[in-house]
């Protein structure tokens, strides 16, 4: 037999039938097959050590009883080069074919009166030779069925075909799944199960599952492959062999009585798959070794030099031949893919044959063309489709950013690097986008426009860390890098993200003045930098309390944005206008304007966004509807929600909302009560950013208890949060820094509060908001 029966020959076939695990649908439908009357010839496919000779195996000892006169099993795969198939094959039945009865005839008088079930294994060698005798049996002998196994179909005439895959793996994050659910998952079975025949004690567990997982994904859910790395488990863990495996297939090994094979590595059965291929199939397939991740069609002939006619034919012989394996997509478009351990083989082929240096090389130009251009894609419509694709090209993003850093190529470094800092942000990756652009800065050989646009997209990255010194100095750098190439684009750009630096910190004037600076120079980039500034003066404006001038500005950045289709400023400059309305008292419209902006955030999975329309959103809720206790537990939400998110991605908020921030979260635990606010939090640290987002847009639909009518409170908003904060016994002082204010202003609206509630005291302030709380079914306010 090939690849799982080997040497063993037909002797081990009930141990082979007894060792078949996960193939229960695949067998069923290869028995149906065999037992339809109409059905002639199967063949089992599949990529090498797949188990197709093990199936075949098993379905034979299922159905031949079935057939009057039995089978046979004939291991095609020993044929010898270059011998004749007929001859081989009756020598391989006994047949014994002479002068006057040659192996034609001795074959044919073999099968004609007999109704059995032939099985020819292996056929991958004499394939082109046996299918005209396969076709010649099966038109001579009206009895006889064949199942055949290799890597590719016979092409007889009304053949039918199995397409065999990899067993089922674990999901990558299966280290989460329930053990006794992942001890059933079928690669992770054969695993455990093959581990404990030389291992017994070996068990899956709490400690072990995470390397295991990764293991059975590492072998591509290839029986023998896992066969072999059960077999290394007799001196190893799971990880150490992990470990060994990122060194070389070698690890991938075992003896005779490991697996049923004829191999005893999996370099070697992988070198037997491929010595089916010719040289430029064989050339093909190296080139597409060098992504990661499963490609498109268009994507694979941008690394091939030659003939699109040649290259078309060439594709599909190695999808015939099981070496790509094709996954629809949603939008109906095919994606091909290779397995991970014939990759490995294939890259280190490619080195021992000197072409790595070439491969790696055009893998990074793809990976330089497919940053460049999300760069604007990622400024008009279709952002998310967009940010999904990088996803999906993320490893091989940073697999050609250490190639291009590891041959010195900085240059390439930044146009990715660069190009995908509104990736990083999207992502919250925003350190991996700082590392590699410091580290093409750290070198020698760039242009002066090469060291602007790195200095420019980590000026921008450092600001979303609050490294704020660091990202001005890189600014200034852009700056007058531009200023010396005359680059007015690139000028526009420092000095708005200048501006940006000081909003962060806090200081309005130098932000007005640096943005308003901005904002005259940005008109030579009318949809792009001047838009965003236009933005971004907004927000200062508003800040600053001049809030009809923000919702002017901002008006017309909308509709710059919304021409472009640009989602994400779109939704941003909506969050500005929201806070604008608020500020003018018409809470009803930036309500509507946030339930307009956020769902978009969510869409998108924007991790620097989502906690942003988190953190503004509970502002609001807190100080315009906030008046029940659920609307309080879903801020409580919100704010733990956005602050698991800023601690994961290391991206701080501006100093002014870190500051309205506290004082809300000081709020949650006045109106809840710290145990509760506590666990609540926790619950909106553990969903995903953009599932928070949307729960936060639920008390939206509020009834008359949620809101809170002036004319049935005497407080205002700001003097109720005031109030709350004093009935939790805070100083002025403290109270000045909850919600970022002077302590001056804090001291004036005590003395308001005090006035309008005709109170003498702190105390008796406390007590009229905890009489108040109990009326309003709100529960006792409790001390922070």
């Amino acid at each position: 037999m090939s690849d799982e029966l080997g040497a063993a020959g037909v002797g081990v076939l009930s141990i082979a039938a007894r060792c078949l695990v996960g193939r229960e649908q695949e067998l069923a439908e290869l028995c149906g097959s065999l037992g339809n009357p109409a059905v002639r010839v199967t063949t089992v496919t599949g990529p090498a050590g797949v188990g197709k000779s093990r199936l075949a195996v098993a379905a034979f000892a299922e159905v031949s009883r079935a057939f009057e006169d039995g089978g046979r099993v004939v291991d095609a795969g020993g044929f010898r080069p270059g011998q004749d198939p007929e001859t081989a094959l009756a020598e391989a039945l006994g047949l014994e074919p002479d002068a006057a009865r040659p192996a034609r005839t001795a074959l044919r008088r073999y099968f004609e009166p007999r109704h059995s079930l032939l099985v020819l294994d292996g056929c991958d060698r004499l394939r082109p030779a046996l299918a005209p005798v396969v076709a010649r049996l099966i038109n001579d002998c009206p009895r006889l069925t064949v199942l055949a196994t290799g890597l590719e179909r016979l092409g007889v005439y009304g053949e039918a075909l199995l397409r065999l895959g990899p067993l089922a793996l674990p999901p990558e994050d299966g280290a989460e799944s329930d053990l006794a659910a992942l001890r059933e998952v079928a690669s992770v079975r054969l695993f455990v199960d093959r581990t404990a025949v030389s291992r017994p004690r070996f068990t899956l567990t709490e400690e072990n599952r995470e390397a295991v997982v990764r293991l059975c994904r590492r072998t591509d859910g290839l029986p023998i492959a896992i066969e072999f790395a059960a077999a290394r488990m007799k001196m190893l863990s799971p990880q150490r062999l992990l470990d060994e495996l990122a060194d070389g297939l070698d690890a991938l090994s075992g003896t005779e009585f490991d697996t049923l094979s004829r191999h005893r590595g999996m370099r070697t059965a992988l070198a037997r798959g491929l010595d089916v291929l010719d040289p430029a199939e064989r050339g093909l397939l190296r080139r597409l070794a060098v992504f990661h991740r499963p490609f498109d069609v268009p994507t694979a002939e941008s690394v091939w030099p030659g003939d699109p006619a040649d290259f078309r034919r060439l594709l599909e012989a190695l999808v015939d031949k099981s070496l790509l394996h094709t996954e629809e997509r949603s939008d109906g478009e095919l994606a091909l893919a290779m397995l991970g351990l014939t990759r490995q083989f294939l890259l280190d082929e490619a080195h021992a044959l000197g072409e790595a240096g070439l491969l790696g090389a055009e893998h990074a130009a793809f990976c330089i063309r497919l940053a460049e251009s999300a760069e604007s894609g990622l400024r008009g419509p279709g952002q998310a489709r967009l940010l999904d694709r990088l996803d999906h090209w993320r490893e091989d993003l940073s697999g050609a950013l250490r190639f291009l850093s590891g041959t010195g190529d900085l240059a390439g470094v930044v146009r990715i690097a660069a190009s995908l800092r509104l990736y990083w942000q999207a992502r919250g990756t925003v350190h991996e986008g700082i590392g590699w652009l410091r580290t093409a800065l750290r070198g020698v050989g760039l242009t002066l426009a090469q060291q602007a646009k790195a200095h420019l997209a980590l000026g921008e990255l450092l600001l979303c860390t609050g490294d704020l010194t660091a990202a001005e100095d890189c600014l200034a750098m852009a700056r007058g890098a531009c200023e010396e190439l005359g680059d007015h684009v690139g000028v526009a750009s420092s000095m708005r993200r200048s501006g940006l630096v000081a909003l962060h910190r806090g200081d309005l004037v130098e932000a007005d003045r640096r943005l308003e600076e901005c904002a005259a120079v940005a008109w030579v980039d009318r949809e792009g930098e001047h838009a965003e500034v236009l933005r971004n003066l907004a927000d200062a404006r508003r800040a600053e309390g001049d809030a009809h001038g923000a919702r002017r500005i901002a008006l017309e950045a909308l509709a710059i944005f919304e021409q472009q289709q640009d989602v994400r400023n779109v939704a941003l400059t909506r969050l500005v206008l929201a806070d604008a309305a608020f500020a003018l008292g018409d809470q009803d419209g930036a309500v509507d304007l946030y339930r307009s902006a956020l769902p978009d955030f969510a869409a998108l999975k924007h991790l620097m966004l989502c906690p942003l329309g988190l953190e503004k959103f509970s502002i609001l809720l807190s100080r315009a509807r906030g008046r029940s206790t659920e609307t309080w537990r879903r801020v409580a939400r919100a704010v733990g929600a956005a602050a698991a998110v800023r601690a994961a991605t290391g991206c701080v908020a501006p100093a002014q909302l870190r500051m309205e921030m506290e004082a809300v979260a000081a709020l949650t635990r006045v109106r809840l009560g710290e145990e509760d606010a506590e666990t609540l939090a926790a619950e909106g640290g553990n969903a995903a950013p953009e599932t928070a987002l949307l729960a936060v847009l639920t008390p939206l639909e509020c009834t008359g208890s949620d809101r809170d009518p002036g004319s049935a409170h005497p407080l205002t908003p700001r003097e109720r949060e005031v109030a709350e904060l004093v009935a939790s016994g805070l100083t002025n002082r403290e109270i000045a820094r909850r919600l970022g204010i002077a302590e001056w202003t804090a001291v004036n609206h005590v003395r308001k509060i005090m006035r309008k509630l005709a109170c003498t005291s702190r105390v008796q302030v406390a007590s009229w908001m905890s009489r108040r709380a109990g009326a309003t079914g709100r529960g006792p306010v409790r001390a922070a």
